[in-house]
């Protein structure tokens, strides 16, 4: 994964699940093509995840391909900031 310290901002959050609230931090990447969650934080906070039908790889910014490999499953959440809410498709992916 390509990381440009001058495109990106790591940001606290909460995060609200049915383990209840827990203060996490996200990494903003304005170079980023979609939205990406780590497998680790799915599993620790009982997220929930859904299959992919068709695999999808990950190409880092040269092409070619992630060590982390390819996404198999996503992960939906509600996104809120300050009175909007949206639920978010967020891709699983490792953290390499």
């Amino acid at each position: 994964m390509y990381i440009s310290r001058f495109n990106s901002l790591i940001i606290p959050f909460n995060l609200y699940s049915t383990k209840g609230k827990k203060e996490e931090r996200a990494l903003v990447d304005s170079g980023a093509t979609a939205n990406f969650v780590d497998y680790k934080m799915v599993k620790r906070l009982g997220l929930g995840s859904k299959k992919l039908k068709q695999v999808q790889t990950v190409k880092n910014i040269d092409r070619t391909l992630n060590i982390a490999g390819s996404i198999t499953h996503t992960c939906d959440l509600l996104v809120s900031h300050r009175r909007k809410q949206e639920r978010t498709r967020f891709f699983v992916t490792n953290k390499a």
